[in-house]
């Protein structure tokens, strides 16, 4: 089963049931001829024995390399940021024509409401899609892979990253819910908060007390700082934060979950909520709508410019968080290994 992560940029290959798209759902195909399934094992058992070592050990490490690309560029995907400008000037006036009256939080367009054609390869969409892309290093992707795997290594750390995310989001919340740029609430739609989502997670693994047992480490309160002072002085480049963020939650959401799950043992997707979009059904269609409202939005080339390296900026700001983490990427891989050979023999 195929399945896009940016549209017209990159495929990552899911074997399997049709509707699988997380790294623990990866399956061998199924064995031709015997219809039973003892038979259909035993064949498989048989070819495995009968496979020269050296294939047996590349076919081991084409899946290990298939997770490892598989995950940033589907987590990315809908973001598009990638590398690590230097923070764009925050002394430039701000934008008060903008900022005069607060409007109301974004709702979804009408049914009748017509929507730009590929709205991403146009505009700001497109400024933003070819300035991160192009402006991140391999050792900065391999730095996200390793970090992201360090998360999955044990619930220590994935709660860890968690907590991160928290005082992130947080921040983030705060600054769309009081701004008065209206630029930055048009593209704040409801569905798209995670703060809420976060809070049910931290409940999950600290229990009902789990507001005096966290603490922000130095790389998400260094994250949380950022956005606070975006917010206060230049705040259109709120929309770069949310671009990264959300975009990059809703495109890579499901087989991020889906890896956490695996990887830990959680049982019925507890302690991933953040991953779920409940009020986003199609996932697609909604990232095309705000794709056309943020190619709407009236801001000057230099404006643009900012948010582009803004948004360069957000990706070494999560590196940062993923850096503090202490678990085992290696111990990760070979979870979800294991995982997906246990899936594929029945024995999950």
């Amino acid at each position: 089963q195929a399945a896009t992560g940016r549209p017209g940029h990159i495929t990552f290959i899911v074997l399997g049931r049709p509707e699988a798209h997380s790294a623990s759902a990866i399956r061998r195909p199924r064995a031709p001829g015997p219809s039973s399934r003892p038979e259909a094992l035993a064949m498989t058992a048989r070819a495995d024995r009968s496979m020269p070592p050296r294939r047996r050990t590349a076919r081991l490490l084409l899946v290990v390399g298939a997770a490892l690309t598989a995950l940033p560029l589907c987590w990315r995907a809908g973001s598009g940021f990638a590398g690590a400008a230097a923070a764009p000037p925050l002394g430039r006036p701000p934008a008060t024509a903008r900022q005069a009256e607060p409007v109301a939080v974004a709702e979804r367009p009408t049914v009748g409401q017509e929507l730009t054609d590929n709205p991403r390869k146009q505009g700001l969409a497109l400024m933003l899609d070819d300035g991160t892309r192009k402006s991140h290093s391999l050792a900065e992707n391999t730095q996200f892979v390793t970090g992201f795997f360090k998360g999955l290594g044990d619930k220590a750390s994935f709660s860890q990253l968690v907590t991160s995310l928290y005082f992130v989001y947080q921040a983030m919340e705060t600054a769309f819910e009081t701004t008065g740029d209206q630029q930055v609430r048009i593209l704040d739609y409801p569905a798209l908060r995670r703060l809420a989502a976060i809070e049910e997670d931290l409940a999950y693994f600290y229990g009902p007390e789990w507001r005096s047992k966290i603490q922000p480490t130095a790389g998400a309160r260094l994250y949380a700082e950022r956005v606070a002072k975006v917010a206060a002085e230049s705040p259109e480049l709120l929309i770069a934060h949310q671009y990264t963020r959300y975009l990059g939650d809703l495109f890579g959401g499901q087989m991020m979950g889906g890896m956490a799950a695996s990887s830990l043992g959680l049982e019925s997707g507890s302690g991933t909520s953040f991953y779920r979009f409940r009020d986003i059904p199609d996932p697609k269609a909604f990232i095309s709508e705000w794709y056309t409202k943020l190619n709407a939005l009236e801001l000057s080339t230099a404006e643009k410019e900012a948010i582009v390296d803004e948004a360069n900026l957000v990706f070494r700001l999560n590196i940062e968080i993923f850096e503090e983490l202490e678990g085992s990427p290696f111990a990760a891989v070979w979870q979800l290994f294991s995982s997906s050979v246990r899936s594929a023999l029945g024995l999950a």
